[in-house]
């Protein structure tokens, strides 16, 4: 009986980060294969995720919590029955440390899929566009965070090991 509480005592602390992540600082190679660094103008997507998930009051920004409504979602409908899942599946294979991994990646990916929902699908939850920001988007109109689905596309979640 020890040894099988053992098996369970064994499993690390996982933590799951979702978000549009950045990695500033890398270095990055041009067409000579040389190194330099880069330099940019503007904002990158990370940013851009963060300015809209807490709102800029400055430039009139509201807040549109995507990452934040995919957490409470989560906590809410999905975690419990991962985490079950994944002991269920570590037990089966034999103690297999990546078939309960298997399970928690399960459980980011439908993550990803639901925050990158929320945009794609506009379902009323995200505070309208403005007026001059439909205007400006003519083709969608108000469809608040979409314009070419490059921020979507950068939501990611990540399963990280203790």
């Amino acid at each position: 009986m020890d040894s099988i509480f053992e098996k369970f005592r064994e499993i690390p602390t996982y933590y799951i980060e979702i978000g549009v992540f950045s990695e500033d600082g890398e270095r990055q190679k041009d067409a000579d294969k040389k190194t330099k660094d880069v330099i940019r103008l503007g904002v990158n997507n990370a940013e851009l995720m963060y300015i809209h998930e807490n709102g800029s009051p400055i430039n009139r920004i509201p807040a549109r919590p995507v990452l934040q409504m995919t957490i409470n979602q989560a906590k809410k409908e999905w975690l419990e029955n991962a985490i079950m899942r994944a002991i269920n599946a570590y037990v089966r294979s034999g103690f297999n440390i990546k078939e309960y991994e298997k399970e928690l990646e399960r459980l980011c990916m439908k993550m990803e899929k639901y925050a990158r929902d929320i945009i794609y699908l506009n379902d009323g939850r995200l505070v309208a566009n403005s007026p001059s920001t439909i205007r400006g988007k003519k083709d969608i109109g108000n469809h608040p965070l979409f314009r070419t689905s490059q921020l979507a596309k950068s939501i990611s979640c990540r399963l990280i090991k203790s």
